[in-house]
């Protein structure tokens, strides 16, 4: 099932009018030109998750690969070096916390398969009904009870499938 591209409606083109004058802006009064290119490029990514114009996974790497290139142009940018060292650029990955959530939701995956996380929000809208004031309640609680074994983040990422679940179910 492939997505219809979305269109560049007047409001986007709106917000993206305000968006520059705001990163123009911010430029005039930095102290500095770096401070001004992260703060356009902050800008610019605050736009991109904002209005969605293209999806959240490519815009977030569209801007890592911005930071990078302005190691390749910093001489056309007015800088002395990029933002960004590039043997550093990709170190995010290899942190122990991205590699947690990875594997968590490869295990999270895999016991969707099985149907287990199926059963548990099957059993939490039998529980909790279909009212968001019971429903919240009892995840958190779960969640929680989870967290005391493994970590927060972890624990998010496990209940992802089963959050899904229950709102589709219950609307």
């Amino acid at each position: 099932m492939t997505e219809k591209p979305q269109s560049f409606s007047r409001r986007q083109g709106i917000a993206a009018l305000i968006f520059l004058v705001l990163a123009l802006g911010l430029a005039n009064v930095s102290p500095s030109i770096e401070i001004a290119w992260v703060s356009g490029l902050l800008v610019l990514t605050i736009y991109l998750f904002a209005f969605e114009v293209v999806g959240v996974d490519v815009a977030a790497v569209s801007v890592m690969v911005l930071l990078g290139l302005t190691s390749l142009f910093a001489p056309v940018m007015g800088l002395e070096q990029g933002l960004v060292d590039t043997q550093k650029i990709f170190n995010g990955f290899a942190s122990n916390a991205v590699m947690s959530i990875i594997a968590v939701m490869i295990i999270g995956a895999g016991l969707d398969r099985t149907g287990l996380m199926s059963k548990v929000a099957t059993f939490i809208l039998k529980v909790g009904g279909t009212t968001e004031t019971r429903i919240i309640p009892i995840i958190s609680s779960t969640v929680g009870i989870i967290s005391s074994f493994m970590q927060n983040v972890g624990a998010a990422a496990l209940f992802l499938p089963v959050v899904s679940r229950i709102s589709a179910r219950s609307g």
